[in-house]
């Protein structure tokens, strides 16, 4: 990891604090927009339950980053979003991690977080806007591995989204019960409060990092008891 932006971000703004904090990750980075070849978005909310197109191409448009003719030549930047709950940013990271060493290009933008979807919600949430620029190689801590646990997911936990004949628009409530986990932190290892949003898990992951000259451990888990968990090396 290169460099990395974060931001406490209103309702219904995340595009626009994405491209910015993008901005600003890849000139500390010391690269230029067109040295970015994959962005890969984590999050699940976002305004107006939008799933299509991906949101990672609305930040690529945003950037303006090899919006060109394609060709067999031309050079090309590919975008996508991952949506696994609060654990997306770990999942987003395989992603980069599986796919940037084959790719021409050998930098990608890591972005996450999640809009309110709509005003007719309860939203008692803290959003987070990160941005990260991610190299193959290069100065930065390290992703040194991804690691993967289920035997705690409750199916019955879920989030449900419909449309609302009556103020004609979209609503969503929460089905089953979860146990909540809250955030422990130690020499090595950091894991947030599971009822967290992703955005918030990365960036108070982040504030750890400074000050670390060894290894230190991110493990999410999500309101459904899966986690995930992410090793970094300094």
């Amino acid at each position: 990891m290169l460099s990395w932006e974060s931001t406490k971000i209103g309702y219904n703004n995340l595009l626009k604090s994405t491209i910015k904090l993008a901005k600003k990750a890849i000139h500390n980075a010391k690269i230029k927009p067109e040295d970015i070849g994959l962005i890969v978005h984590g999050g699940v909310y976002r305004e107006h339950f939008r799933t299509e197109p991906a949101f990672a191409t609305h930040i690529h448009g945003g950037l303006n980053i090899h919006c060109t003719n394609i060709s067999f030549d031309s050079p090309t930047c590919f975008s996508f979003d991952v949506t696994d709950g609060s654990c997306s940013p770990h999942i987003a990271l395989q992603s980069i991690a599986d796919l940037l060493p084959s790719l021409r290009n050998k930098f990608a933008l890591l972005c996450i977080g999640d809009d309110r979807p709509t005003k007719h919600c309860d939203w008692d949430y803290e959003s987070y806007c990160v941005v990260a620029v991610i190299g193959v190689s290069g100065e930065g801590i390290k992703l040194v591995s991804v690691d993967y646990d289920n035997s705690n997911f409750n199916p019955n936990f879920t989030t449900i989204g419909y449309f609302d004949e009556d103020i004609k628009a979209n609503k969503f409530l929460q089905a089953g019960n979860s146990k909540y986990l809250q955030q422990e932190s130690k020499n090595n290892y950091f894991s947030g409060n599971s009822n967290w949003l992703s955005g918030k898990h990365m960036h108070e992951f982040l504030q750890k990092v400074d000050g670390q000259n060894d290894t230190l451990e991110h493990c999410i888990v999500d309101r459904s008891g899966k986690s995930t968990t992410a090793k970094w090396e300094f």
